[in-house]
């Protein structure tokens, strides 16, 4: 809200209602209603650009931001990375998992450990260095085990 100015409660979604009501009451506003309580939570006039639906959803996530917190920075950075060229988030892996990959014929085992991984009785730092172990070439490791995806076009050998 801007200093100074008065906040009409009738329009304003911040006063007081519980937040699934008070997005309720903003999902039945018209574009001019939404547009006036724009003007009071966000101080300017809203993007013109913006239809009814957008508007509704910017401020719905607004009001669920100042209610509920916003996200903090690692989601961001991560929600943020997954949404690039279709990427997968990096997968997390416990310790004690045990990650299978058949590489012509013969079945690796590699067991996650609490310092990095165990592999025919040796462990390594990376994925990457047992990955290079197995084929004699440098691999990324997670995509060699099947951990990411490849991408299109790109054959496992």
């Amino acid at each position: 809200m801007v200093p100074g100015r008065k906040r009409n409660r009738s329009l304003d979604p911040a006063a007081g209602e519980d937040l699934a009501a008070a997005i309720a009451r903003m999902a039945s506003m018209g574009v001019e209603q939404l547009r006036d309580v724009w003007r009071q939570r966000c101080g300017g006039e809203p993007p013109s650009a913006l239809t009814k639906d957008l508007l509704l959803r910017a401020l719905c996530h607004q009001l669920q931001e100042q209610r509920l917190g916003a996200l903090d920075k690692p989601l961001k950075r991560l929600l943020a990375q997954a949404g690039r060229n279709g990427s997968a988030p990096p997968a997390r892996i416990k310790v004690g998992s045990v990650i299978v990959r058949e590489y012509q014929g013969t079945v690796h085992e590699v067991v996650v450990v609490q310092d990095g991984f165990l592999w025919q009785g040796g462990t390594y730092a990376s994925l990457s260095s047992i990955a290079q172990k197995i084929t004699g070439t440098i691999w990324n490791g997670p995509r060699f085990f099947g951990l990411r995806t490849r991408p299109r076009g790109t054959e496992q050998p």
